[in-house]
C-alpha cells in the first residue's frame, strides 16, 4: 500500500483513492527569471511521483500552472525595458526546455494565470459574497480573522506571521496578516478591469481559481516545494475553503525539500542561485535526474559540482550494466523491492542503494539470472523517467566565438585574452551584486562551450560534454 507524508496532518498516510480519476496539481514557476536547480528538483520529484501513480494504474489528471503576472515579473521586465508578456514568454520557454531535457511528462493542462482572469474575478466575488474578504483603497483582501483554521497547514503562530518578513505591510489592511486577492494597479502597471477597479490578481488566488476551473472544487494531491507551505499554500487553502466551505479542497499535501549550497538554502538574495539549464547542458538530463533521486524527496539536498560529478560516475555504472539488454519486468524480486521502496514515501535513495548491492553481487549469478536482473533494472529506471540517451557534443566555430565576445564589448585575438577581459566584466557585476546578469553571462559562455568555474581563482575551461 502506497504511503505518503501529508504536510497537513504531519504524518505518513495510506493513499486511499479510487484509481478511476486522481487529480494532481503542481505549483509551477513564476516566470520572472531562469530556472535554477531548486526548480529542477521539484519538477523531477513530482514527475517520478506521477510516473509511479501511472505505473500503479491510477488514471491521472495532472495540472501544472504558470504564474505569468506577479510583482516580480513586472519589476524584472521594467529593469530589462521589455513588456511583461515578453519576459514571461521568454522565461516560460526556458522552463519548458528544462522540463523536456529532464524528460518530465508534460501536464495534461498547463494554464497561465493571465488566461484565467475572468475565473479569478468570479472566485474573488464568491469570497466577498461569503463575507470573508473586503475592499480597501489598495485592493481586495482576504480577511484571515474570518477563517478559524488559518495557519493550520503551516503550523505557524499568528505573532510569527505578523513579525515575519514575508507579510506585506499595507496600511489600509484590517490586519497585517490579511493577504491580497486583487491588487489595484499603479500608473504604468499592467491591469485588467474589475468591478472593484483596475488591477491584477494576487499570487495565491491564481492557483485556487485555476484548480477550481480545471479540476473542480476538490483535488487529491497538491504538490510543491516546502517553501510554498507559507504563505502560498496556507493562503490558497484559506481562500478555497472560504469560497467552498463544504469541500475538503485537498486530500494530500505533498512538499519536496529545498536545495542547499554549503548548508544554506538557495536564494537569489544570497547570490547563490544556480541556473538549471547550465547543468543540464553540461551533464545531461539523465545525470541531473539521477542526482535529484539520490535524496529522499522531503529532505534538504546538498548541491555541489562534486556531487554532480559523483552522480555522473555512479549513473554511468548503471548505464553500462544495462546497456546490452531491453527493458522487461523479468525479475519479480527486484520489482517487489522497487514497489516496497516507492510505497514507503517514494524512498528512491533506499532503492538506489539496493540496486548497487545487486549490481555488486551480480558476478555470482548465472547467465539467465544476470539477464533478468539487467532487463528488470532497465525497465524500472524507465519507469523512473530515465532515457539512457547519450548527450551530443556541440561544435562551435571561431566566428561564433568572436561574435559572442563582441556582444559583450570584448575584442578578440585569442580565447585566453578574451576570457580574461570577459571575466573582469563579469566580476564587476558580481561585486555589485548584479548576480542575474553575471549568471546570464555564465550561461551564454556555456552555450559556446566555455565553462566558468566560480571561486577564488575564477577559472574557466572548455566544456567537453
Amino acid at each position: 500500500m502506497l504511503k505518503l507524508y501529508n504536510s497537513y496532518s504531519n504524518s505518513l498516510e495510506e493513499v486511499l483513492l479510487s484509481k478511476d480519476k486522481v487529480k494532481v496539481y503542481l505549483c509551477g514557476p513564476t516566470v520572472q527569471s531562469s530556472p535554477h536547480i531548486g526548480h529542477g528538483r521539484s519538477a523531477v520529484v513530482f514527475d517520478f511521483f506521477i510516473r509511479y501513480l501511472k505505473y500503479l494504474d491510477f488514471n491521472i489528471s495532472f495540472v501544472r500552472n504558470i504564474t505569468d503576472i506577479e510583482d516580480k515579473i513586472i519589476l524584472k521586465s521594467a529593469e530589462q525595458n521589455i513588456d511583461f508578456k515578453e519576459l514571461a514568454e521568454n522565461v516560460t520557454k526556458e522552463f519548458k526546455d528544462a522540463y523536456s531535457n529532464l524528460n518530465c511528462i508534460p501536464p495534461d493542462v498547463e494554464p497561465k494565470a493571465t488566461e484565467y482572469i475572468d475565473e479569478i474575478l468570479l472566485y474573488i466575488q464568491k469570497i466577498l459574497d461569503e463575507d470573508m474578504g473586503y475592499v480597501s483603497g489598495s485592493g481586495v483582501y482576504f480577511d484571515t480573522a474570518s477563517y478559524a483554521d488559518y495557519l493550520k497547514l503551516s503550523g505557524r503562530k499568528l505573532d510569527e506571521v505578523i513579525s515575519g518578513t514575508r507579510v506585506d505591510i499595507v496600511e489600509d489592511k484590517k490586519a497585517p496578516e490579511d493577504f491580497v486577492l486583487w491588487k489595484f494597479a499603479k500608473e504604468g502597471e499592467p491591469y485588467w478591469e474589475s468591478t472593484w477597479g483596475k488591477g491584477r490578481p494576487g499570487w495565491h488566488i491564481e492557483c485556487s481559481a485555476m484548480i477550481n476551473s480545471i479540476l473542480g472544487n476538490d483535488i487529491d494531491f497538491h504538490c510543491g516545494g516546502n517553501d510554498l507551505i507559507f504563505p502560498h499554500h496556507e493562503n490558497e487553502l484559506a481562500q478555497s475553503k472560504a469560497a467552498y466551505p463544504d469541500n475538503e479542497f485537498v486530500k494530500y499535501w505533498l512538499h519536496n525539500g529545498m536545495i542547499n549550497l554549503s548548508g544554506k538554502k538557495m536564494s537569489k538574495s544570497e547570490g547563490n542561485s544556480k541556473f538549471l539549464n547550465d547543468y543540464i547542458d553540461e551533464y545531461g538530463g539523465d545525470v541531473m535526474r539521477f542526482y535529484f533521486l539520490r535524496a529522499q524527496y522531503r529532505s534538504p539536498q546538498e548541491f555541489s559540482e562534486d556531487l554532480l560529478i559523483e552522480s555522473k560516475t555512479t549513473f554511468k555504472k548503471i548505464v553500462e550494466f544495462v546497456s546490452t539488454v531491453k527493458p522487461a519486468p523479468t525479475n519479480s524480486e527486484l520489482i517487489n523491492l522497487f514497489k516496497k521502496c516507492m510505497d514507503d514515501d517514494l524512498n528512491t535513495p533506499k532503492f538506489i542503494g539496493e540496486v548497487f548491492t545487486q549490481i555488486n553481487n551480480a558476478a555470482s549469478l548465472d547467465e539467465k539470472m544476470l539477464g533478468d536482473l539487467k532487463s528488470t533494472l532497465r525497465y524500472i529506471f524507465q519507469i523512473l523517467g530515465f532515457t539512457f540517451e547519450e548527450t551530443s557534443t556541440k561544435r562551435v566555430s571561431i566566428d561564433e566565438i568572436k561574435i559572442f565576445f563582441e556582444g559583450y564589448g570584448v575584442s578578440f585575438t585569442s580565447v585566453e585574452q578574451a576570457m580574461k577581459d570577459f571575466l573582469v566584466i563579469r566580476e564587476t557585476y558580481r561585486s555589485n551584486k548584479k548576480y542575474e546578469i553575471a549568471d546570464n553571462m555564465r550561461t551564454d559562455a556555456l552555450n559556446i562551450g566555455i565553462k566558468i568555474e566560480d571561486g577564488n581563482d575564477n577559472g574557466w575551461s572548455w566544456n567537453n560534454n
